[in-house]
């Protein structure tokens, strides 16, 4: 597996911190967040396994995740200022 870097953990993690409700969420598309699809994978994958969303489905392409939980707040507070 590849590591993610630092931008696309953040550039993931910002997209699912717009998410407003429990119940709702964000898909990931790596084209509109401006990631091929090997690192939207590898990023993704890397931050599920690390709790970092309420809620995620999907795999290999087609993930669909919930906002932050406190594990992915502190972790983009981490990223940004760290």
């Amino acid at each position: 597996m590849l590591t993610p870097s630092k931008a696309d953990c953040i550039t993931i993690l910002s997209a699912a911190s717009r998410v407003a409700g429990t119940s709702d969420v964000v898909r990931l598309n790596h084209a509109s967040l401006g990631l091929s699809r090997n690192t939207l994978d590898a990023t993704a994958a890397f931050l599920i396994e690390r709790a970092c969303f309420v809620h995620s489905r999907g795999s290999a392409g087609d993930y669909e995740v919930g906002g932050l939980s406190l594990q992915g707040k502190l972790r983009l507070e981490q990223l940004v200022h760290g």
